[in-house]
């Protein structure tokens, strides 16, 4: 057998790339390892679609974005009776808008409504997973949908993931503006916060350099996810700014009130 001609890229392939960081499942909760597996095969279904590029329209569009809204005022005041009620509004509209679709009525691809439909369906779902972990009524994270069993495009659903972290990052400090928490709770709240979206962030940043058509809305088709990812960061290191402050300001008080028990 002759050998082949050598290839610009063959000193890419030589390089062995790091092996990649997982977090320890005991202290997130086990999201990473929830997502990686909601993930398995993503990451070479999207590079299978490195070649190609890449509605009832608006109406349906900012009425998903008003009922994810309300889901999750709902699911942030305990209220299940009215969460679950437009939890099937959600379901109604988007399986109406997919058969619009399927029905040739509107185009899928390039389709800026349907994927921000979806994209609203996929934060809300992981709100309402993720939320009752965060401020302690549940240990885990439950299982995650597929991203093969998501009825929306890819990008719906990697963009679902990178949105509900500044939603969740929204409603800590919320939560802590009540009144009648206690300070263990409230540090409670921001480590689970931190826990859960470094992991959400660490799965997401291993597909940043996959876009496309997945991800092609920006000014050039990698800028729109990786600004997304920079927004959550972003959210990440503001709430953590704000609770390294907090105990900075514990260990103060904890050190003026030593003081003055030995003077």
């Amino acid at each position: 057998m002759m050998n082949r001609p050598p290839r610009p890229d063959d000193f890419l392939r030589a390089i062995s790339m790091p092996t990649a960081r997982i977090p320890d499942p005991t202290k997130d909760f086990g999201m990473y390892g929830r997502m990686d597996g909601a993930f398995q095969g993503i990451h070479e279904y999207l590079d299978s679609l490195r070649s190609r590029y890449g509605r009832v329209g608006y109406s349906g569009q900012n009425l998903m974005s008003d009922l994810t809204k309300d889901f999750i005022t709902a699911v942030q005041h305990g209220d299940d009776e009215e969460a679950a009620h437009i939890q099937v509004g959600i379901r109604q509209l988007s399986a109406g808008f997919e058969e619009s679709v399927q029905d040739g009525a509107l185009p899928e691809s390039p389709n800026n409504f349907s994927r921000t439909m979806w994209q609203e369906h996929m934060e809300a779902e992981l709100f309402g997973r993720i939320w009752p972990v965060i401020n302690g009524k549940s240990e885990t994270v439950p299982e995650l949908t597929n991203w093969k069993d998501f009825k929306g495009n890819v990008q719906a659903y990697l963009y679902g993931y990178l949105d509900v972290v500044s939603e969740l990052g929204k409603s800590v400090t919320d939560e802590l503006a009540k009144p009648d928490i206690t300070t263990e709770y409230e540090f409670a709240v921001f480590e689970r916060f931190l826990a859960i979206a470094d992991s959400i962030t660490l799965r997401l940043s291993a597909e940043r350099h996959i876009p496309n058509y997945v991800i092609s809305n920006g000014y050039g088709r990698w800028m729109a996810f990786s600004n997304k990812l920079r927004t959550a960061y972003g959210t990440i290191a503001h709430v953590r700014r704000e609770y390294s402050l907090r105990r900075s300001m514990q260990r103060m008080i904890q050190n003026s009130v030593k003081s003055t028990q030995t003077a």
